[in-house]
């Protein structure tokens, strides 16, 4: 039984083209729906206590998303879990909660994050060779881009940022992307950038087909724990 939960959920290819606000949105309506005792901030607009944690771009998929949410009386996350998803959309589901000790803090939280990008090549590439062509990326101390900052528009040496990657060659066609990258509110490196940057460094004519983000991570004492193993700091 807790006041507050931090929470974890998915969002699959149905709802990967709504904006963050429209997902909100949603939580917002579905919480009413369930008839959770929602905690409410004071003031003219009173709004419902749910705090996220670096939310996706719109065209992505998740499995890894989270949030904070206060309410005024105790709750299990087993109720919270159970009652949510009955009133959720399909795309979209709660996979697991656990009590919150200081709420809201999940945005500072984050600061790393693993994707899975799948991508196709127009020439014919094994992936060894594939490999080597990343190694070669990675050996590269300087690569900068262009990168939206709160000051607008800047180059920005993103190698920091790239703390590993890796390729492989699933049956079928195409390649997916092992990327594990710098995230959170500082020092964000979006994916998508990421293959950009890639693509003008090797000079692949490389097309992106997908991007699925498989986990985040808080630094705890120099080791990566997800957001619900830190719930309780």
């Amino acid at each position: 039984m807790a006041r507050a939960l931090r929470f974890r959920f998915s969002r699959d290819e149905r709802l990967k083209y709504i904006a963050h606000l429209d997902v909100l949105r949603l939580f917002e309506r579905a919480i009413k729906r369930a008839g959770l005792p929602v905690a409410y901030t004071q003031g003219f607009n009173p709004r419902q206590k749910i705090v996220f944690g670096l939310p996706i771009a719109v065209g992505l998929t998740s499995s890894a998303e989270y949030a904070d949410i206060e309410f005024d009386e105790e709750m299990t996350p087993e109720s919270f879990i159970s009652r949510i998803n009955q009133s959720l959309p399909e795309g979209i589901e709660v996979m697991e909660a656990v009590p919150v000790r200081n709420m809201g803090r999940i945005m500072s939280l984050i600061a790393s994050a693993r994707y899975e990008i799948a991508f196709t090549i127009p020439q014919a590439m094994d992936q060894d060779t594939l490999s080597g062509i990343v190694i070669d990326f990675l050996d590269q101390e300087d690569i900068t881009v262009m990168k939206k900052t709160k000051k607008g528009m800047r180059p920005v040496n993103i190698r920091p940022l790239i703390y590993s990657l890796s390729v492989r060659k699933p049956d079928g066609d195409g390649y997916i992307m092992e990327a594990f990258l710098s995230a959170g509110a500082e020092n964000n490196l979006r994916p998508d950038l990421l293959m950009q940057a890639f693509a003008q460094k090797t000079g692949l004519e490389l097309t992106v087909e997908s991007i699925h983000r498989r986990a985040m991570f808080a630094s705890d004492f120099n080791e990566w724990k997800s957001p619900l193993e830190v719930a309780d700091d």
